[in-house]
Parts: C-alpha cells; sequence; structure tokens
C-alpha cells in the first residue's frame, strides 16, 4: 500500500501539503473552469463555511456568483440571502436565467436579529446556497461565532457563503475555504485562495465575470446591464430629505 493512500485511508480529510484534499462532501462546480482546477474537490464545498473578502461593495461579487446560482435555482433549490447590502435587481437575475421563484431575501433591522435568521436558516437544512453578509460588530462575528456556524454548516447540505471586509483576511477563521476578491476591471476579478484544504496559491485567479444571456458583446445596452448589479445605489425621484441621507432604493 503506498503512503498516499495510507493517508487517504485514515480520513478522508487528511491530504498531503502538495496535494488538494479530497473528502465525501457534494462539489458544485464555480462555472470557471480556472478557479475549479484550484479548488479541493474541483468546486464549491457543500457542508462548509466559503469566505468570500470584500474590500467595498459592488465589485462584481454577485456577478461572480450567479452561475450556481442559475445552477441551484433550476434544480428548484432555494436560495436565500440574508443582510444584502444592496438590494438585488429582479430583473437582472431573470436576464442571468436565475429561477425568481427560488430567490428569497431576509432583511433585519437589528445585527443581533440577523444572525439569529442566519442560524435558523442553516438549520433548517432546507437550502441550495445560503448568502450571508455577516454583521461587523465584533460582538457578533467573533472566532465562537463562527465556529458555530461553521459547525450548522457541516450539517446542512447546501453551500454556505459569507461575505466579509477584507480586512478580516488577517484574522483566525474555521471557514475551509477562504477568498478575497480584487477588482481587475470592471468585467473581471482577481480570486486569491488565501485558505484552502491544499497548498498554498501564490497568484490569484482571473475571472471574467459572466453577462446576462443572450447580451451583445460591446454595446452600451448590455455593458449598462451586465453593470447593474454592481451599482451602490440607484435613486430616482426621492425626496431631497431621503437623498441627504443615503435611503437605498432597487428599481
Amino acid at each position: 500500500m503506498s503512503s498516499d493512500l495510507a493517508i487517504a485511508n485514515i480520513h478522508p480529510g487528511v491530504w498531503r501539503a502538495h496535494q488538494l484534499a479530497s473528502d465525501t462532501s457534494v462539489r458544485i462546480p464555480s462555472g470557471f473552469a480556472a478557479l475549479d482546477q484550484q479548488l479541493p474537490g474541483g468546486g464549491w464545498p457543500t457542508r462548509n463555511l466559503i469566505e468570500l473578502l470584500l474590500k467595498h461593495h459592488g465589485i462584481g461579487e454577485l456577478r461572480f456568483l450567479m452561475p450556481v446560482l442559475r445552477k441551484l435555482s433550476l434544480e428548484q433549490k432555494k436560495l436565500v440571502l440574508i443582510g444584502a447590502p444592496l438590494l438585488p435587481l429582479t430583473p437582472v437575475f431573470e436576464q442571468f436565467g436565475v429561477a425568481l421563484n427560488q430567490v428569497h431575501l431576509i432583511q433585519t433591522d437589528k445585527p443581533q436579529d440577523r444572525l439569529w435568521a442566519i442560524e435558523q436558516v442553516l438549520q433548517s437544512d432546507s437550502f441550495g446556497a445560503l448568502f450571508m453578509w455577516l454583521p461587523e460588530e465584533k460582538a457578533l462575528c467573533n472566532p465562537t461565532v463562527l465556529r458555530r456556524l461553521q459547525y450548522q454548516a457541516t450539517r446542512s447540505q447546501g453551500l454556505s457563503f459569507v461575505f466579509r471586509p477584507i480586512r478580516a483576511q488577517m484574522q483566525p477563521s474555521p471557514a475551509s475555504l477562504r477568498l478575497c476578491l480584487t477588482a481587475q476591471s470592471p468585467n473581471s476579478l482577481r480570486v486569491h485562495l488565501i485558505k484552502r484544504r491544499g497548498p498554498v496559491l501564490e497568484e490569484p485567479v482571473l475571472i471574467d465575470l459572466p453577462k446576462p444571456q443572450g447580451a451583445l458583446p460591446d454595446t452600451p445596452h448590455s455593458q449598462e446591464l451586465v453593470r447593474a448589479l454592481d451599482r451602490s445605489e440607484l435613486q430616482t425621484n426621492l425626496p431631497k430629505a431621503q437623498q441627504a441621507t443615503g435611503s437605498r432604493i432597487a428599481i
């Protein structure tokens, strides 16, 4: 029996430093071949927290996830978004082929209520993918909370994505997969895998963000539609008092 085989027989989560891990959890393709080659098992891992670390919102993080959103929604699996800082534009979801009847948005007034909602959804195990924007308060986003969420994610069948600020990369995390997303251009991202079950990846993976189905390249209309998910806000016909306070709406 080879040493590699002996190690694999000890536990599915054990791997050599130069190899990508291979465990028994189901993997779902990311929709990007170059990224899947670098993800253990060849795709997004279920039963685990997946951290996406952003310098700021609106760099294309939702377009980055559109392939998995579309795939799961067409399989009649629920997509739950909790605490999204920007209200998604539902017509654009449709343009990317996402079945809107499977998209569920949860917003709360208090950060602690958001954390409660996240835990309830994780415990329900009734989702295909959960997308959660954690509160930034230290008391509500500390190692103990993250470990609890990771434990609950291991008991679910779906994908669990956590959005956190990029400064969190300096903090320890129980998540098995951590990615830093930075903008390469308006329509592409640099994806740095800062933690995975496998060897360190020194260079980022360059990702060309998807475009809506049927969109024509290099036309003003298509470029406007592609960027619609990345707008920080869309304000029209709002009273001046509301605009001054930064109220946000989605069209």
